[in-house]
């Protein structure tokens, strides 16, 4: 009995695709691409097999499992492309949180504070609170800005939370006195409570 030839036209547009799907099965995205190819180049394969039953399978063989290695890889290459973006996801979520919690606790205002502080005559700021105490509780501001008119010397100094979850700031205004002291002389908040 004599062995017929392959049938090898189904078998090499088989190992074409598979190829194919082989080769971009490893490129982020387009592997998604590459899975179909590799479906499509499997079940040529196994048709291919099927129609040659009784001629040599070679090709047809090398095309079906080229093409599970393909899908294999795509398989295995999403899930680490996955794992890779959760876990960046991850980090850049830790990163916010640590933020938002370091700005929350350099932040050491409360209304009581705000309350409590005793703004002086809106032009001279005389018997306000003086900006020194204030600096060496709450610690330095986070903006501070200087400018005159006529003989008054202002400095807007505010602290404020930039960064975290839920914003609060302590914007206050204080004139300069004679003995080189900043007095307040206005005062406003956001956030607290």
């Amino acid at each position: 009995m004599e062995n017929k030839n392959e049938s090898k036209v189904l078998a090499i547009v088989a190992l074409i695709l598979g190829i194919l799907a082989l080769i971009l099965s490893w490129v982020p995205i387009v592997n998604n691409f590459a899975a179909v190819l590799a479906v499509i180049s499997a079940i040529l394969g196994l048709i291919a097999i099927i129609l040659n039953r009784k001629n040599k399978k070679t090709l047809s063989v090398v095309s079906f499992v080229i093409s599970i290695l393909a899908f294999i890889i795509v398989l295995a290459t999403q899930s680490m492309y996955s794992s890779a973006i959760d876990s960046v996801g991850k980090q850049v979520s830790s990163d916010i949180s640590s933020s938002q919690k370091k700005a929350d606790e350099n932040f050491k205002w409360s209304k009581a504070d705000y309350d409590a502080l005793v703004v002086g005559d809106t032009l001279t700021g005389a018997g306000g609170t003086d900006y020194n105490e204030l600096e060496t509780k709450f610690g330095k501001p986070s903006n501070s800005s200087e400018s005159s008119s006529g003989d008054y010397t202002i400095k807007n100094a505010s602290w404020d939370n930039m960064g975290s979850s839920k914003f609060k700031s302590v914007s206050l205004s204080f004139t300069k006195q004679a003995d080189g002291s900043w007095l307040l002389s206005n005062k406003s908040q956001s956030g607290l409570e």
